[in-house]
């Protein structure tokens, strides 16, 4: 598809003119005044264009057999390098600006720190090269959208097969465990293809830029102005000397609780003996009662949720035709939440839509500043998306009665389980891109010595083909956003700070948590940490003090009654 080709959501020749116009009103400006106008123009046009490529990405994610879809998709994918360039003008533009200390009092210094960091992201030298890692990206999704899973007499897809995956029956959980693992065996060339592939294009285009490697565009992608390379490997520290026991010593009472002797990789995610807290109703019933607790939890997320619904922006039924996973994102000129999910039936159906209207809430408080940068603040958008999963902890009654408890210390500690796995994530991609020469046999080594280091009780049982250093397939940040992945970690490690806060002072809480939505982007993540009087997990010790305070929680939680 030629980029040139117009798409049916934009205008795309009629957006460059106007985008051009736009940015000469800018810079010719002779007043503070007026430049600031032409500031807000400006930005609500950048707005348009987001919001129409998030919008296809939707329409692509629902129905991934529609061709339609499937071309707005691609369009979009294939013009980025144009649309990249015509940011790196308008960051340009604005750091350049006569008024730029009144913008900057006026708008914050974030987006003036981002528009330095990122103007060194892009030049016509790799717009071949952002093409071939958008096709790349687009190829390893289609992979995962489009797998197809003979279990149980049935094709399934991905998300489908999570009921099996969290069976009650042992058995069961290990057929289903090897049946996924199958398919990623069947296409492991094509993983390790693409893998190797995105790993030299994104180092070519590194290297292109002026970089030492991809880690530093990596991060400045990320929008890390605020924490370093150095910042991670404190914090992995912190996490090898003190997260790895902490979690060895809940997989020690998680081992109790299921009744066996040893854990094997299917049982990691396998809680409890009787299963996880069951859920009942429909999808549109579990809506309807987040309907009630989002009006009860502050007159802002009631409005918000309402919102939500009366646009018909929420789709959480899983297809077949449907892409697997979930994400939050905002579409048309009013910058309206989206919330995209699959549920399947479980209880973590209850959790990922407090997850992602976590997400959707910030965007929703952030808008007001017209500004994409601030709308999804990259290095710290998770910290409200954690958050919002506890907030709603009052409320988990309606969902799951008798069962709350139980709910509760699995959405705890399931997330303190994980983190381990976010160092394991994190300095693998750092190792892929520190050494972009290295063959797929060292790279899967590497992921197995970082298993062993992190996860010690990790057990595949004889599948010799995960143990063979596979595991990383199913890890989409590692294809699509490296260096993402750690986010999550980070911004759980803030997240139950303000659920600690929440238990001491709900009102209080609340109050820093939608400071926090409010400026969205407009902090760095240590910055926005700070705001909310939050202690940031870079410092020395920081981790112990946060695990004592939840080992008191966890005490005081009889789980062998679960």
């Amino acid at each position: 598809m030629s980029i040139r080709q117009k798409s049916s959501i934009l205008d795309i020749d009629q957006y460059e003119l106007d985008f051009d116009r736009m940015l000469k009103d800018f810079t010719n400006a002779t007043s503070f005044e007026e430049q600031n106008v032409q500031f807000e123009r400006l930005n609500h046009h950048r707005l348009a264009y987001q919001a129409s490529e998030n919008k296809a990405r939707i329409h692509y994610f629902q129905d991934i057999t529609n061709d339609g879809y499937n071309k707005q998709h691609a369009f979009f994918q294939e013009f980025e390098p144009r649309w990249l360039w015509m940011t790196g003008e308008y960051y340009r533009e604005i750091l350049d600006s006569k008024f730029r200390e009144q913008l900057e009092n006026q708008w914050g210094k974030q987006l003036f720190k981002i528009a330095e960091i990122k103007l060194k992201t892009y030049s016509d030298e790799v717009q071949e090269d952002i093409r071939m890692e958008n096709r790349l990206v687009y190829e390893y999704q289609e992979l995962l959208g489009k797998a197809v899973i003979p279990f149980d007499g049935k094709e399934l897809r991905l998300s489908s097969l999570a009921l099996y995956l969290n069976s009650t029956d042992r058995e069961v959980r290990k057929a289903a465990f090897e049946a996924k693992s199958g398919y990623f065996k069947q296409h492991a060339s094509d993983f390790d293809r693409i893998l190797d592939n995105l790993i030299n294009t994104r180092n070519r285009i590194a290297k292109t830029l002026g970089y030492s490697s991809f880690v530093e565009l990596g991060y400045v992608r990320m929008h890390r102005t605020g924490h370093t390379p150095d910042d991670l490997v404190q914090y992995r520290k912190q996490v090898r000397e003190h997260g790895v026991h902490f979690v060895s010593a809940l997989r020690k009472k998680q081992l109790n609780r299921i009744g066996v002797s040893k854990l094997k990789y299917y049982d990691e995610s396998y809680f409890f003996k009787n299963g996880s807290p069951s859920l009942k109703g429909t999808h549109q019933e579990i809506l309807e009662v987040y309907r009630t607790i989002f009006r009860e939890l502050s007159p802002e997320t009631g409005t918000f949720f309402d919102e939500l619904m009366e646009k018909g922006n929420v789709d959480v039924e899983s297809r077949t035709n449907k892409m697997g996973g979930a994400f939050a994102s905002y579409s048309g000129p009013e910058v309206a939440s989206f919330i995209f999910a699959n549920f399947n039936g479980t209880s973590n159906d209850v959790r990922i839509f407090a997850h992602e209207a976590g997400h959707a809430f910030q965007f929703y408080m952030s808008r007001h500043s017209n500004i994409h940068e601030y709308i999804i603040p990259y290095d710290s958008c998770e910290v409200f998306s954690f958050t919002m999963e506890r907030f709603v902890w009052p409320w988990m009654e309606l969902f799951f009665g008798e069962n709350t408890m139980k709910y509760q210390f699995s959405n705890l500690t399931e997330a303190f389980i994980y983190m381990p796995i976010a160092s394991v994530v994190d300095e693998f991609e750092h190792f892929l891109y520190e050494f972009p020469t290295a063959i797929m046999q060292v790279r899967k080594q590497k992921w197995r010595e970082l298993e062993h280091d992190y996860l010690p009780e990790r057990d595949y049982d004889g599948n010799e083909f995960l143990r063979q250093g596979t595991g990383f397939y199913e890890i989409g940040h590692l294809f699509t956003s490296p260096f993402y992945y750690m986010d999550y970690d980070l911004a759980h490690f803030a997240a139950v700070q303000l659920w600690m806060k929440q238990k001491d002072d709900p009102i209080s809480a609340w109050e820093s948590f939608l400071k926090i939505c409010k400026h969205g982007g407009r902090l760095p993540y240590s910055e926005l940490l700070k705001s909310a009087d939050l202690e940031s997990p870079f410092e020395d010790g920081s981790m112990t003090r946060l695990l004592e305070k939840v080992k008191n929680w966890i005490n005081q939680v009889d789980d062998r009654s679960f």
